[in-house]
């Protein structure tokens, strides 16, 4: 199939809640990917001979689909939560209003950002290795009788293991989507990221260029205030990292797109398309 170079995401059209966020995720090889997937439909495709899809391809399919899609809405509701968060702040913090309330649901709504993103970029991983994975690949700790549950770091592991031939190329983009991940790594592992509050305005604040580690409890980040250090809002931190790792996804989804590893793995599990689907590039 014939198919552009660049991929137009205005002429692909999904439900309401990808059309909201459509602009500020940017996944244009998202788009393009689930356009020249045929949305990655079971009924869109049938076997190389013109036969019906087994039923553990159709299983395999209808996976691959769940997962491109939660990479999507996981990033729109980290955008979501942003949103939330700017209301919050944007709210006088007034008689009768609690500050405890606020930390409360301010630290939630950015609780939920650094795990949207997390999830997004889990997914990802359990794709790419659905669409990389071959039968003369080693399962490495994986159960072959139970669904894959994979980590970006745990595919790293895998291609590594498997010496595969694209292990440097998506081993460098995860890194690249790993690196956005610096609060919810610190949350993860430490408890909890500490916070700011301003008894005043209700706005939570956190030390600006965050490092994993630095700080670990509330007296950390008075004793950084104090001593003149930078800080900036929850909204602030989490607004560049949640556009850099769209841009970073955006990137693994353009490779996979021009790379035909798509057209690879349908090649060689005998699949096509019907020829009732065609994607926008060729509707005109």
């Amino acid at each position: 199939m014939t198919k552009p170079e660049t991929i137009d995401r205005h002429q692909c059209h999904g439900k309401d809640k990808e059309e909201k966020y459509k602009d500020q995720t940017a996944l244009d090889y998202w788009w393009g990917l689930r356009e020249l997937a045929a949305d990655f439909d079971i009924n869109n495709y049938e076997t190389s001979s013109g036969g019906e899809l087994p039923q553990k391809l159709q299983d395999e399919i209808a996976y691959i689909q769940l997962l491109h899609y939660t990479v999507e809405v996981k990033l729109a509701g980290a955008f979501y939560q942003i949103e939330q968060m700017e209301r919050l702040f944007g709210s006088p913090l007034g008689e009768g209003s609690s500050l405890d309330l606020r930390v409360f649901e301010a630290k939630e709504a950015f609780d939920a950002v650094n795990e949207d993103m997390y999830q997004a970029c889990c997914a990802i991983a359990n794709q790419i290795f659905k669409l990389l994975n071959r039968q003369h690949f080693t399962p490495i700790k994986v159960d072959q009788r139970k669904p894959l549950a994979m980590s970006p770091s745990e595919l790293r592991y895998w291609l590594k293991m498997n010496r595969h031939p694209r292990f440097k190329s998506f081993s460098n983009m995860l890194n690249d989507c790993d690196n956005q991940l610096d609060i919810r790594h610190h949350a993860t592992h430490y408890g909890a990221v500490p916070v700011y509050a301003n008894a005043q305005t209700g706005v939570l604040y956190l030390q600006k260029h965050f490092g994993i580690g630095d700080m670990l409890t509330k007296y950390d980040i008075v004793r950084h205030m104090k001593s003149g250090g930078k800080m900036e809002t929850l909204v602030e931190a989490s607004r560049p990292r949640l556009k850099n790792l769209c841009f970073h996804i955006n990137k693994i989804y353009k490779h996979l797109y021009s790379n035909n590893i798509l057209e690879s793995y349908m090649e060689d599990n005998n699949l096509r398309f019907k020829d009732t689907y065609k994607p926008y590039w060729l509707q005109k």
